[in-house]
Order: C-alpha cells, then sequence, then structure tokens
C-alpha cells in the first residue's frame, strides 16, 4: 500500500479530517490527496473490466469487489481512456450514430405471438439497427 505523505514535511502520519481532506500531525498543513496510482493485479483487472464490459454499476461493483468507489471510478477512465487510443482514424471529425428498431407494434401482432412475447417495458421482440455517418470521411 503506498503511504500518503505531506507536501510540506514530507511526514507520513496523517489524519484524515471528516471533509476529504488530511491534516499532518507534525506541521498540522490540510491537503487533499493526490491521485494515487491504481495498483490493481491482473485478475483483478480482468475482474473489474468482465463488470465494466457486463454493463454493472458502479455500486454493484463495489459490493462484488470489495474496492473503493474512488479506486473502480479510475479503473474505468483508464478502461475508458484506452477504448478510445483503438478507435481507427477513419472516425476522425464529427460522427453521427443512430439506432433504429424495425417491426410491427405491438397491438398489431399476432395472439400466439403476443402470449409468448416479452414483459411489457422490458425488451422487445423488433430487430434492432445501427448506423453511423462521418461527414469528413467515408463512412
Amino acid at each position: 500500500m503506498v503511504k500518503i505523505a505531506c507536501p510540506k514535511c514530507n511526514s507520513k502520519k496523517l489524519y484524515k479530517m471528516s471533509n476529504g481532506k488530511r491534516r499532518c500531525s507534525n506541521c498540522k498543513y490540510d491537503f487533499i490527496p493526490h491521485k494515487l496510482p491504481i495498483r490493481l493485479t491482473r485478475t483483478e483487472w480482468k475482474q473489474i473490466i468482465r463488470f465494466f464490459l457486463m454493463e454493472q454499476s458502479s455500486n454493484s461493483i463495489v459490493e462484488r469487489t470489495r474496492f473503493e468507489r474512488r479506486r473502480i471510478f479510475r479503473a474505468f477512465t483508464k478502461i475508458r481512456i484506452v477504448l478510445t487510443k483503438d478507435v481507427p482514424a477513419i472516425f476522425s471529425g464529427t460522427v453521427e450514430v443512430d439506432e433504429t428498431y424495425l417491426g410491427g407494434q405491438w397491438k398489431n401482432k399476432r395472439k400466439s405471438i403476443r402470449d409468448r412475447g416479452t414483459k411489457r417495458g422490458r425488451g422487445t421482440m423488433k430487430q434492432p439497427v445501427f448506423g453511423i455517418l462521418c461527414r469528413n470521411g467515408q463512412v
């Protein structure tokens, strides 16, 4: 575990205050600690990435992994930064993305399909269509 040090006297003995700041016991200086490195093992990263890809909420990930909430948020930020670096150069400039669902209205379906169908407001039987348009590129 990385110990936080006072920026003025470099003392390691600090008190945690209720407003999130730290107070040095040596020089009584109040400060907000800088972001600490994430320092996760490979299995911990795999666990967080798996929950991230399953679109779990940060609260449920905190409950399942027992990590600190800010640590999960910083891991999410790192994952998002890495994902944006992997975007091809063809997606430069303004990119428009849209989705729609094709299919008839629910009330126009046959009774056999309605009886077997989904709960109201919980999903759809329609076919999703996804479109991408790049104004200055060739997409």
